[in-house]
């Protein structure tokens, strides 16, 4: 199981959570559409809907701030992760 960190110090994730900004990592400065995280991040089995990833987003968000990283929206495409010397 892996983990991140945040200024040299580890950030504490739910494995959700975890599993989200790794799909955002990988997808570096492409977006990536709720559905697809959704598809990415959830079971089957799990009884939550697509919606759901905006409060994981929300989450994550709060994490990361006071860091450069930051996770942005981008209307009708999805999610960005971004570092501040990339934004704009």
């Amino acid at each position: 199981e892996g983990y991140f960190l945040l200024q040299g110090q580890p950030l504490a994730l739910t494995p959700r959570e975890q599993s989200l900004l790794t799909v955002l990592m990988y997808r570096r400065t492409r977006p990536v559409s709720r559905q697809q995280l959704f598809e990415q991040v959830f079971s089957l089995n799990d009884e939550v809907s697509p919606e759901s990833i905006e409060l994981y987003i929300h989450r994550l968000r709060k994490k990361l701030q006071g860091s450069d990283v930051r996770i942005t929206t981008l209307r009708g495409l999805g999610y960005v992760l971004e570092r501040g010397d990339e934004v704009g």
